[in-house]
C-alpha cells in the first residue's frame, strides 16, 4: 500500500495543489518558500487527524453500514465530537491561530489522501474549519457517502494503518537524556522532539532492528569502511540517565555519542524512524536531511531509503548533489503557484542538443535552482552507463525502452549524441581517449556502450561492422537489424497495427486491427514504389556507399568493410526486399510517421505531433506490442553492467 495522491486545499500558501506521488520515495525541491515543508506538514495534519477521528462503534449502524466492532472516522461534523482546541493539533508549526489558512474567508482546509494496494484504491479526506473561540472543527470530508465497509475492508488494521515521522535537521542532541517510557517517546516523536529520546530509541530496539540500524548506518556514514561499535551506559531499573558512546573503526576510541556531527546524528536519527516503522504504511517525512550530509553519503542515503519495501519516504531539498543523484521518478519540482497538479519530472519532455552530452531530466530543476549545465557531466561521472547515439532522439526512445521493460527503472544513463553517424566514424576514437581519461571510480568509457543504426548495411555488413567496431573500441557495440531503430516497428505489422489501433483509440475512434493492416500495407505499397524508383536513379544506395566507405577508411581501416564484402551486396539485398514488400531494411523515421499519419486521415484525424514515434513506443507493452529487438538492445546493456561489476 501507498500514497499514490495528496490534494492540499487552502492551506498556508496553497489554495488548491495536487500532487501525484512515487510509491516509494519522493524529493520535493523547488525555490525557497516554494511549499516543500508546507506538503510535509499538511501530510503529516492528515495523519494525526486520522488519529484523533478513528473509533470503534460499539453497536450496529445500518445506516452508515457498519457493524460491531469496526472503526470509523469521526462523527457527523455538527457534534461537539468534531471541535479540536488549536493548541491539540501538533502536527504542524504556526505562530497564530489563523496562519494554517491560505484564505480566511475561505473558512476551511481540506486534505483528501488517495491509497493504492495491488488491486484496490481509497480516498480520505478531511476538512478542517475555524469555529467559536480557539477551536477547529474537524471531520471527515464525505461523512455522508463515505463507504465504511469498505474502509473497514481496505486496511489490515484500521485502527492505526499509518505511521508518520516527521524527521528535522538536527543541530545536536541533549548532553544528558533521562530514560522514558514509551508512551512520553512517541509523543516526542509526533512533536518533531525526536532527538530528545534519540538513546531512548537506540536502548528499545530488537536484536533484529539494531542489526539492520548498525548496518545501514555503516554503509551510509561510511561505506563499510568501518565498523561501528556503541557501548551502552546506563540500566533502565536503576539508573536515571542513559548514555551512549561510539567507536569507528578499531582505530577509534569510544567517545560520547553526542560529540557526532550534526549530519551523522540526523542520519542515526532517519534509520531510527526508519527500522522502528511496523505499520502497514510507514510514512517518513524528511526535511532537509541533506543540510549536514557530504554529497557521497546523500547517494548512499537514497539508495538506502529505497532498499525498503514497507516505508514511503518524502524528503525536501535543494540541494543538486542530491537532485543529481535521484532518478527523475523520484523528483517533484515545486513552482512558486498556488494552484497546480503536479507529477515527477519524469513526465517532462526535455528537448535534445544535436551534438554532446544529452540533458537530463534534472537539468531543468538544476537551472530554477541556479545551477549550471555543467553539472550534467558531473551526473554523468555517477552514472551506470553513457550510452553513444547518432541523434538527439535516441536517448528518448531508447529510455523509454528501458522504462518499460523495468517499471523500477533500474538503470541510471547518460547520452551522448554525435549528430549521425559519419560525426561517430569521424570522431569516435578521439572521443574514446577523452572519456578515458575522465574518471571517478571508473571512467566515462568504462560505462560507455555504441549504439547504431544499421542504415544500408546487410546483415552480414553489419555483422562484420559490429564485431570489428567491438574489437576496435573494446566497448560494446550495438547495431540495430534494421534501417533505424524506427524501422523496427515495421519488423512486424500485427504489433504495429496494434499499437496504432491504441493510438486512434486516444481520439474516440474505435476500429479492428484487420483493417488497419490493410491502410498500412496500401502505405507501404506507397513507399516501396518511390525507393525503388530512388534506387534506379542511384539517389537512394550509391551516395551512401561512396561516403560511408570513405569515412570509415579514413578513420578505420580498410578492413572493417573490406570490398568483398562491404558494399557489393547492398544495392541487390534492398531490391530484393522491396519486391517483396518488406522496407524495415530501408524505413526511415519519416516514413513510420508517413504510415501512421495515413491510417490517422483514413478516419478524419490530422495529425498534428511532432514525435508520433515516441507516442507509439509510450503505448506499447511488455507483452502484445514488445519488439525482440528492443530486449536485444536491453540485454547489451544489461551484461555491461555484469561485466563492469
Amino acid at each position: 500500500m501507498y500514497l499514490s495522491k495528496f490534494q492540499i486545499v487552502n492551506f498556508k500558501k496553497f489554495k488548491d495543489v495536487t500532487i501525484n506521488f512515487h510509491n516509494r520515495l519522493n524529493i520535493l525541491t523547488g525555490y525557497n518558500n516554494s511549499g516543500k515543508t508546507t506538503i510535509l506538514e499538511a501530510l503529516a495534519l492528515w495523519n494525526e487527524i486520522y488519529t484523533k477521528l478513528i473509533h470503534k462503534v460499539n453497536s450496529q449502524d445500518r445506516k452508515l453500514g457498519l457493524k460491531k466492532g469496526q472503526y470509523r472516522l469521526g462523527f457527523a461534523s455538527s457534534t461537539h465530537h468534531s471541535y479540536f482546541e488549536y493548541s491539540d493539533i501538533v502536527s504542524i508549526r504556526t505562530t497564530g491561530y489563523d496562519d494554517i489558512f491560505y484564505n480566511l474567508d475561505e473558512n476551511y482546509i481540506l486534505l483528501i489522501a488517495s491509497f493504492k494496494n495491488d488491486s484496490d484504491s481509497l480516498e480520505i479526506g478531511f476538512k478542517i474549519e475555524k469555529a467559536n473561540g480557539m477551536n477547529y472543527k474537524i471531520f471527515l470530508y464525505d461523512w455522508r457517502e463515505f463507504d465504511y465497509e469498505y474502509f473497514n475492508n481496505f486496511f489490515d488494521r484500521p485502527l492505526n494503518p499509518i505511521n508518520t515521522i516527521f524527521v528535522s535537521p538536527i543541530a545536536n542532541i541533549l548532553s544528558q537524556e533521562i530514560f522514558q517510557t514509551n508512551p512520553v517517546i512517541k509523543d516526542k516523536i509526533i512533536k518533531r522532539q525526536s532527538n530528545e529520546v534519540l538513546r531512548n530509541r537506540i536502548y528499545n530496539l530488537d536484536e533484529t532492528q539494531f542489526s539492520i540500524f548498525k548496518q545501514k548506518i555503516e554503509y551510509i556514514l561510511f561505506n563499510n569502511k568501518f565498523d561501528i561499535s556503541l557501548k551502552e551506559i546506563g540500566d533502565k531499573k536503576s539508573d536515571i540517565y542513559i548514555s551512549y558512546q561510539i567507536e569507528l573503526g578499531s582505530n577509534d576510541i569510544f567517545k560520547n555519542i553526542a560529540l557526532l556531527g550534526s549530519g551523522s546524528i540526523q542520519m542515526i536519527e532517519l534509520l531510527l524512524s526508519i527500522v522502528e516503522a511496523s505499520n502497514e504504511l510507514n510514512i517518513i517525512l524528511l526535511d532537509e536531511p541533506d543540510s549536514h550530509i557530504h554529497r557521497d553519503i546523500q547517494k548512499r542515503l537514497l539508495e538506502v531509503l529505497n532498499s525498503f519495501d514497507y516505508i514511503q519516504v518524502f524528503l525536501t531539498t535543494h540541494n543538486e548533489s542530491l537532485i543529481r543523484s535521484a532518478k527523475p521518478e523520484y523528483i517533484f519540482h515545486l513552482e512558486d503557484v498556488s494552484q497546480k497538479e503536479y507529477f515527477s519530472i519524469l513526465n517532462d519532455k526535455i528537448d535534445g542538443i544535436r551534438f554532446g552530452l544529452q540533458p537530463t531530466k534534472q537539468l531543468k530543476v538544476l537551472q530554477s535552482l541556479g545551477s549550471e549545465t555543467s553539472l550534467d557531466l558531473l551526473n554523468a561521472l555517477e552514472t551506470d552507463y553513457l550510452i553513444l547515439v547518432e541523434g538527439k532522439s535516441d536517448p528518448l526512445y531508447i529510455q523509454e525502452i528501458l522504462d518499460k521493460k523495468y517499471s523500477d527503472k533500474r538503470f541510471h544513463i547518460m547520452y551522448w549524441s554525435f549528430d549521425g553517424i559519419d560525426n561517430i566514424f569521424k570522431h569516435i576514437l578521439s572521443y574514446k581517449t577523452l572519456f578515458s581519461s575522465i574518471k571517478n571510480e571508473v571512467s566515462l568509457w568504462d560505462k560507455a556502450i555504441l549504439v547504431l543504426d544499421r542504415d544500408f548495411l546487410t546483415p552480414t555488413q553489419a555483422k562484420n561492422m559490429t564485431s570489428d567496431l567491438t574489437s576496435k573500441l573494446k566497448i560494446p557495440v550495438f547495431m540495430w537489424d534494421f534501417y533505424t531503430i524506427e524501422s523496427v516497428l515495421l519488423s512486424d505489422i500485427n504489433k504495429f497495427a496494434l499499437l496504432i489501433q491504441r493510438f486512434l483509440k486516444n481520439y474516440n475512434i474505435e476500429v479492428q486491427k484487420d483493417n488497419i493492416i490493410e491502410i498500412i500495407q496500401k502505405s507501404i505499397n506507397d513507399i516501396v514504389k518511390t525507393k525503388l524508383q530512388d534506387i534506379e536513379n542511384k539517389k537512394l544506395v550509391e551516395p551512401f556507399t561512396i561516403r560511408r566507405k570513405a569515412i570509415v577508411e579514413n578513420n578505420f581501416n580498410k578492413n572493417i568493410l573490406p570490398e568483398s564484402t562491404g558494399y557489393s551486396d547492398i544495392k541487390d539485398y534492398h531490391i530484393s526486399k522491396l519486391h517483396n514488400n518488406q522496407i524495415d531494411s530501408l524505413t526511415t523515421k519519416d516514413d513510420v510517421i508517413k504510415i501512421i499519419v495515413d491510417c490517422a486521415k483514413a478516419f478524419n484525424i490530422e495529425l498534428k505531433e511532432t514525435d508520433i514515434f515516441y507516442e507509439l513506443i509510450k503505448i506499447a507493452d511488455n507483452t502484445t506490442t514488445w519488439y525482440d529487438e528492443w530486449d536485444r538492445l536491453v540485454k547489451v546493456i544489461e551484461e555491461r553492467k555484469t561485466n563492469a561489476e
